[in-house]
């Protein structure tokens, strides 16, 4: 038998305990907040996307999943002529890379054939594609085919192809979000003679480019978004971030493109991957700030990687108002609202 005084020890603990509202174990293991769903993302192109030059073609390589890694060569989705085993990064590397940095749980693979349009995809690669595990589709467009026909594109192709991935893709999970990736204008296309866009400006490629993605986003609303890296980059040119013709250079100024005056330079392949992490995530690409680390191991400075940062949020809200509203960087507080009518952002 319990002493009366025991008794009455034991008695004011419990009572201690129920004044405090402290939970039993069980309780306390099913009142804690579940942890975040790990999304899992699926990029579908070629190039543009693995960038073709190190260090961007095998960044972070070991953290993302390429789902064409060491197919035989017969097999039409091998990465390579031989058939001998690629290790790729790209940028899907770097964006899974601002997603750590974020506190963000992502999974990211990527099914990237080398010169393909999203025809070939759809022809070879549907049961990669077409899987209910994807909570996001990014879909990137051979670099000429979304041009009119003068040009060198296929638009017809891109809108069909594009389209049916499109509707495959929710076939297999109705609720995945599909981005279009607009690619950015070539250097290569435009400034040599006898190119499709030989005698024009830069912005005329990348005009095309826009309209073509942004009229097909329009038609169908199946598209959750459009991945604007094109209008960045014309951004960074035309603000004077970036150089506009890589054949003369000129000091201070980032080259977005690779030694091909094609493929992305680490600068231009950085951009693209803020341009993705906002766009897909939702959060301000500015908030991965000067101490990011894919900036350090690709040669770019805190500074370099905070106007890059910029520029992608800039283009970004330019595209969608509304985008980033509701986030506040670090060290910044939200102004007081005012009775006069804010001016609107250019």
């Amino acid at each position: 038998m319990m002493r009366p005084f025991r008794k009455l020890l034991v008695l004011a603990v419990a009572g201690l305990l129920a004044s405090h509202c402290i939970p039993a174990v069980g309780q306390q293991a099913a009142r804690r907040p579940a942890a975040a769903p790990v999304k899992v993302v699926l990029f579908v192109g070629n190039s543009f996307f693995h960038g073709k030059y190190q260090p961007v073609l095998a960044y972070n390589a070991a953290h993302v999943t390429d789902e064409n890694y060491g197919l035989p060569a017969t097999d039409p989705r091998c990465e390579t002529t031989t058939g001998e085993p690629v290790i790729w990064g790209g940028i899907p590397g770097i964006f899974q890379q601002f997603t750590e940095e974020a506190g963000l749980k992502y999974e990211v693979h990527f099914e990237e054939i080398n010169a393909r349009p999203l025809q070939y995809h759809y022809q070879h690669a549907l049961s990669v594609i077409q899987q209910a595990r994807w909570n996001t589709v990014v879909l990137q467009e051979h670099s000429q085919w979304a041009l009119p026909p003068r040009h060198g594109g296929h638009p017809e192709l891109f809108r069909d192809y594009a389209t049916r991935l499109e509707q495959a893709v929710h076939a297999a999970n109705p609720a995945a979000n599909v981005f279009l990736f607009q690619t950015w204008p070539r250097a290569d296309l435009t400034y040599p003679a006898g190119k499709p866009f030989s005698g024009l400006p830069l912005d005329s490629m990348a005009q095309e480019l826009h309209a073509s993605y942004y009229s097909l986003q329009a038609q169908n609303p199946g598209f959750k978004g459009i991945a604007p890296a094109g209008d960045a980059w014309l951004r960074a040119v035309q603000t004077g971030v970036a150089l506009r013709n890589p054949y003369t250079p000129e000091p201070g100024k980032f080259d977005l493109w690779a030694e091909d005056h094609y493929h992305p330079s680490n600068w231009g392949a950085y951009l693209t991957a803020c341009v993705l992490f906002g766009e897909i995530t939702g959060h301000d690409p500015r908030a991965l700030s000067g101490t990011e680390q894919a900036a350090a191991a690709l040669g770019i400075t805190p500074a370099e990687a905070v106007a890059l940062q910029r520029i992608a949020y800039e283009q970004i809200r330019a595209a969608r108002p509304k985008a980033f509203a509701d986030q506040l960087l670090p060290g910044k507080a939200k102004s007081a609202p005012t009775k006069t009518k804010a001016r609107a952002r250019s």
